[in-house]
């Protein structure tokens, strides 16, 4: 290892980029260490409980570029941190961090070492840049703890303080009373008895650097126990006492990339929009944006006439304080948005949904998010270009477990069959790279509505207290149980997407087929077809019960694609011939399924259930 590494600086009047290297990855792995801490006293702007993780991966970014870093010189180690925080920021307090950076990086140019006074011009400088990248700051915040270190460095500096490590003592003292201070300027946190939890982030990156100024190489690993900051303790937030900040429900997030960017020029352009909690944050090629909103596409539209946008983000922050401020469980369970669940029961059970991406072209879509079911029909009536379906990136599982895992013992994703999508394996990626004891996750060979009623099974289990065993013993009782039908109306969307052959499409056309299809082992198949006359649900649901039968006890998910007359027929001819049906919903198919399927596909999911409580894996 690097010495400059190893020991800490014995000649503190100057900052070199590989000191400067040491104090960044010191820092990180401070804040990486107390992320759960951080997430626990989340209030402010929303009390969504996911600072901590946002920071983790900010400060991961970080992290990274310092690690790789090898260079001497301040300026060029700093260019690439702030580029990498840029790219890797999350959440309100991760953009306002990357902007420090960045700002610090703009300060100190090429500078191969910075002297104290040269690092409290700096640190002024990037105080005023995240700040500036906000729309509205607040006081009470980080910002706040920022702005009072940069100015106790300042001071330092003036008083002729030429000694680093003296002059960064007394600007820590200073951020620790700052932090003290955030409830007295923000009732939210007075309310909830909690200081900011993105400042405390801040401070809890200084005290690394501090440690490693102290203990040299020591600081540099992940420490098994850390000494409390100026807060509470975590047993102490009080929730029911704290009112959100913002109106919106999108925490809505997003890279653009271009020439001659002006953030300034940018953030004035977002105003005329309905949103809050606006950050622009980088330079001149690359931009992080973060806004609260509640239709994030027109967040994205709006920017796509500055430059490229990519890794869009949206975040359903009321589904986050409902499963922050729900009961605890041993096992959460969370899916991709292939499975075809109803809303009710998304909600009902706390399932975390990881959206599926659906491009057009050029453009982006998160399924159900930016693109509603609604909106993808009208856009295949009008033009049938194909539409494709990617996998979500491992990243956006890696988040939606590190929020999941923060309120239970053990996460269970239950996600599309991975022989007809690479989901599964971004999930299992991203499994492993996050808490692979703690994320289990189930490839459930099947979609759409199978896949909903094998992850509504699991989360049964989870929601009556079932351990990870009882959990992943209730999903695979389920995949047993559970087949899936889809009735497609109109194959040239599948021709489109080269699903489907051409000749097949002709043949089904003029013999006026609708043809019927299944999952089976995972993989989808044809069995059969339907001339498109008469009682077509009615024929259609006969169809399927002469595979499956119905003397049992059954449940049911019918889902459409802008058909929503025949799915309400298709319910009612099941609950007609179905004596022993329980349950039965209907829902819309989303974006996932229906870019592939096209309008007017009907799909029902049906499952057995158990004959009696002993046969029942949901039983904790």
């Amino acid at each position: 290892m690097n010495a400059a590494l190893i020991q800490p600086p014995t000649v503190p009047a100057l900052l070199s980029g590989p000191r400067l290297r040491a104090a960044l990855i010191a820092g990180c792995r401070r804040v990486l260490a107390r992320r759960d801490h951080l997430n626990r006293i989340n209030v402010f702007p929303v009390p969504d409980g996911d600072t901590g993780t946002n920071l983790a991966f900010t400060l991961n970014a970080v992290l990274g570029s310092a690690r790789r870093g090898r260079g001497k010189d301040v300026g060029d180690l700093l260019a690439r941190v702030a580029r990498d925080a840029v790219d890797g920021a999350r959440g309100n307090s991760g953009a306002i961090f990357a902007q420090f950076f960045q700002g610090l990086a703009d300060a100190l140019g090429r500078r191969s070492v910075a002297d104290a006074s040269t690092l409290a011009n700096a640190t002024e400088a990037a105080a005023r840049s995240a700040r500036g990248a906000l729309a509205q700051p607040r006081e009470g915040t980080i910002l706040s703890v920022i702005g009072d270190f940069a100015a106790e460095l300042r001071r330092q500096a003036e008083r002729g303080v030429a000694d680093l490590r003296a002059q960064f003592t007394q600007a820590l003292h200073r951020a620790r009373q700052s932090l003290a201070d955030t409830p007295r300027q923000l009732p939210v946190l007075r309310a909830a008895g909690v200081v900011d939890a993105g400042a405390a982030g801040f401070v809890d990156f200084l005290e690394g650097v501090e440690e490693w100024l102290e203990n040299g190489r020591r600081a540099l690993r992940l420490p098994p126990g850390l000494r409390p900051v100026t807060t509470v303790n975590d047993t102490d937030v009080h929730l029911e006492s704290v009112e959100t900040d913002s109106r919106y429900r999108y925490c809505s997030e997003c890279v653009v990339t271009g020439t001659g960017l002006d953030p300034t020029h940018i953030r004035a352009a977002l105003d005329a929009l309905p949103l809050d909690s606006l950050v622009v944050a980088g330079g001149r090629e690359r931009i992080r944006v973060h806004a609260h909103i509640d239709s994030p596409n027109r967040l994205f539209e709006a920017l796509a006439a500055f430059g490229e946008v990519a890794q869009r983000k949206a975040d359903d922050m009321h589904a986050q304080a409902r499963l922050r401020a729900s009961a605890f469980q041993p096992v959460r369970v969370v899916c991709d948005s292939a499975a075809d669940l109803p809303a009710s029961e998304v909600e009902r059970l706390g399932i975390g949904v990881i959206p599926v991406r659906v491009v057009a072209g050029e453009e982006d879509f998160l399924d159900r998010i930016t693109l509603s079911a609604d909106e993808l029909y009208a856009r295949l009536r009008q033009d049938p270009t194909p539409l494709r379906t990617s996998q979500p990136p491992a990243g956006d599982f890696r988040r939606s477990f590190e929020l999941t895992r923060g309120h239970c013992d053990d996460v269970v994703a239950l996600d599309v069959s991975s022989r007809v999508s690479g989901t599964w394996q971004a999930a299992v990626s991203a499994a492993r790279d996050t808490d692979p004891d703690h994320i289990h996750v189930i490839d459930t060979l099947s979609a759409s509505c199978g896949q909903a009623l094998v992850t509504l099974s699991a989360a049964e289990c989870a929601a009556a207290g079932g351990g990870v065993a009882q959990v992943r013993a209730a999903a695979a009782q389920a995949m047993e149980n559970t087949r899936v039908y889809a009735l497609i109306a109109d194959l040239r969307y599948g021709v489109a997407g080269g699903r489907v052959p051409p000749l097949l499409k002709r043949l089904a056309d003029l013999l006026r087929l609708r043809m019927l299809i299944t999952i089976r082992d995972g993989r989808i198949k044809p069995f059969g077809a339907l001339r498109a006359r008469g009682p077509l649900m009615e024929r259609f649901a006969d169809r399927v019960l002469r595979r499956q039968g119905k003397d049992r006890r059954w449940r049911a998910i019918v889902a459409h694609c802008d058909a929503g007359d025949e799915a309400a027929a298709l319910a009612g001819a099941l609950r007609e011939r179905m004596k022993g049906l329980d349950k039965i919903w209907v829902t819309e198919c989303g974006p996932a399924l229906g870019c592939h399927a096209g309008p007017g596909t009907v799909v029902v999911g049906l499952q057995r259930l158990p004959d009696s409580a002993s046969d029942d894996p949901v039983q904790p």
